[in-house]
């Protein structure tokens, strides 16, 4: 798949399985967390400080060490596939489900209870959904390590 429509953000390495995964950590102050002194030359964290850190993993594609700066991404399209799942998917079902029962028992009531089984039905195929598709196109990946910065004033980046 392409790497040039990905959403990106930055991680540090913090550990490599050996499964060939390696478990990141986004969100940490002055990106490797090691210090509070940031310089001009420490890579720029976008991510909220307020909150946690967010520790996940992704696949060791690019050999990177414990104490590297990843770029992490996600497809751009995955986030409209989700939007699309997580709305539309369930959406339907509670149409689908309204016109089933009010086409069969032509009924007010029948036509409600039918609504609210769509719906049920539709959230559980868009969990289901997401949970195949967590694991392919919306997986996050590994695009690239950044170079070690010469000003950073921290000998250990763990």
């Amino acid at each position: 798949m392409s790497q040039k429509h990905m959403t990106e953000t930055l991680a540090v390495v913090r550990s490599i399985s050996g499964d060939g995964l390696a478990v990141c950590e986004q969100g940490v102050r002055g990106i490797c967390g090691s210090c509070s002194d940031r310089t001009a030359s420490c890579p720029e964290d976008n991510s909220d400080t307020s909150k946690k850190p967010v520790i996940f993993s992704v696949p060791n594609s690019l050999n990177a060490k414990v104490g590297d700066v990843a770029r992490i991404g996600v497809p751009e399209s995955s986030v409209m596939v989700s939007a699309v799942i997580a709305y539309l998917v369930p959406l339907l079902g509670l149409l689908a489900g309204a016109l089933a029962a009010e086409l069969i028992f032509q009924n007010d009531l029948a036509g409600i209870a039918g609504a609210f089984a769509g719906l049920t039905l539709g959230f559980c195929l868009a969990v289901f959904l997401s949970r195949i598709f967590v694991k392919t196109i919306w997986a996050p990946r590994m695009v690239g390590i950044l170079p070690a910065v010469p000003g950073c004033k921290s000998d250990v980046k763990s």
